[in-house]
This record gives structure tokens, sequence and C-alpha cells, in this order.
């Protein structure tokens, strides 16, 4: 899924890209990502320098509901880069697939920043 029908996810590929850690709350949730950023980003030209990733997070916040189910592998704290199976960020709703685990929730807000 190539943007993740998400406008704020415009021009990177969500199934090309790692989730490095998540952080989350009562209230939000927090997942620190290596994008595969696509031309057309404005952070293409760097990603293209470093193999077509870029750092940056994707965040939830005013979650109202969240369903969590880690991996065996992030439980035990194997690797540092889990891949993204699939993903699906729609309105407010998100779910996201990675060998990390899956994370499914609502939220009121999303946040998407790309270093």
């Amino acid at each position: 899924m190539t943007g993740g029908s998400h406008p704020k996810l415009d021009n990177i590929s969500l199934e090309d890209s790692f989730v490095l850690d998540v952080i989350y709350d009562d209230v939000s949730v927090t997942l620190e990502m290596e994008f595969s950023v696509l031309p057309g980003h404005p952070r293409h030209e760097l990603a293209a320098a470093s193999g077509g990733l870029r750092p940056g997070f994707i965040q939830f916040s005013e979650v109202d509901d969240l369903r969590i189910k880690n991996s065996e592998s992030a439980k035990a704290g194997a690797g540092n880069k889990f891949p993204v199976s699939s993903a699906t960020i729609e309105g407010d709703y998100a779910f996201i697939d990675s060998s990390w685990g899956e994370i499914e929730l609502t939220a009121q807000s999303i946040r998407v920043v790309v270093d």
C-alpha cells in the first residue's frame, strides 16, 4: 500500500518501511519508523542517497481504541528493524502489521514526520 490511503503518507511505501520502536500510553501511540520514501516526496533526494529510507515517526493522538499484539521476536528484543507486512490507515482507523506485531487503533489525529 503506497501512501497508506492517508494524505500525510503520500509518496511513502509503508510495505517497504520498517518499525523501529513502538511507544504508547493511555492517549497516544508513536511508531518510530524508517520510511521507504518514493519519488515525489520532499525528502526523496535525501532518501535516495541512503538506500531510499529516511527516519521519522507516525504519532496517533487522542487514541480511543487500541489493540496491540506483540510478536514473540519483539517481546524477546530480537532485531531492531521490523518490516511492515501490511498497513491500512483510513480516516481515524489504523491497522499496521509488522514483524514487531499488530497494532490496531482509532485516533482523533495523526502526525507524520520524515527527517
